[in-house]
């Protein structure tokens, strides 16, 4: 299910830069109207060897906007998409925003205009491009430290379909029976983005990919997003 937010602002809307995790709290703050969910999605989310998947994403903000000494600001209007396979967590979100506005930071938003969509994935081939970058990690459990991989290599996409694979399984309790084919539109033009997500930074990437395989399988990583940090901003695509 997918809530495509349009916010009409009647004073600047001004954000750092790097501003994921803003939205990311403005999003768990709306699904606490019932806390015991709320609570759950946070603190627990679907686990799968050792990971939780708190199984929501949401994209970059898009509006009309200007940089100023490290800020993003947003003047007139702005808005967002969220997904998610859970229809409970967009339809608490679209009721809180709708009764009780949006608040970024101390600034309430009360001129919000909702959209809703249950679109689903029809088709088992798909060219698609990304909305918000994709990232894909290992982290060496010595060392700590993290490796982040690049479209040019073989290891991003098996790991593109282990997230899934585990994605898939922490959420309905049952194995996907066949990997999926991904590969790179080669003809495309590749962009890598350096995001500051807190106190660490992601490697991503705005790709287009080709998707092969079950329709239910493409449905639900359209629902819940490609690769790794989905509930962090990352990995939400459009079909081309």
């Amino acid at each position: 299910m997918q809530l495509l937010v349009h916010i009409r602002l009647d004073r600047p809307l001004v954000l750092p830069i790097n501003y994921n995790h803003i939205l990311q709290s403005v999003i768990y703050r709306a699904i606490s109207i019932v806390p015991d969910f709320g609570n759950f999605v946070h603190d627990c989310g679907y686990n799968r060897g050792g990971r939780q998947y708190k199984m929501f994403q949401f994209g970059q903000l898009n509006g009309s906007y200007q940089i100023k000494a490290q800020k993003i600001i947003f003047d007139s209007q702005v808005s967002f998409e969220v997904r998610s396979p859970e229809p409970l967590l967009i339809r608490l979100m679209a009721d809180s925003f709708h009764y009780y506005g949006i608040t970024f930071g101390k600034t309430l938003y009360r001129d919000v205009e909702l959209e809703l969509f249950d679109y689903t994935v029809e088709e088992s081939e798909l060219v698609i491009r990304m909305k918000s970058p994709v990232t894909v990690y290992a982290t060496d459990p010595v060392t700590g430290k993290t490796y982040y991989y690049d479209p040019d290599e073989a290891e991003f996409y098996g790991r593109l379909n282990d997230n899934f694979y585990r994605k898939y399984q922490a959420y309905y309790g049952i194995a996907p029976y066949k990997p999926l084919d991904i590969s790179k539109n080669e003809g495309v033009k590749t962009r890598k983005i350096v995001t500051r997500y807190q106190n660490s930074y992601v490697t991503a990437w705005f790709v287009q990919l080709n998707l092969a395989g079950e329709r239910r399988y493409l449905d639900f990583l359209y629902q819940t997003g490609l690769g790794a940090k989905n509930s962090q901003g990352f990995g939400m695509f459009e079909i081309v």
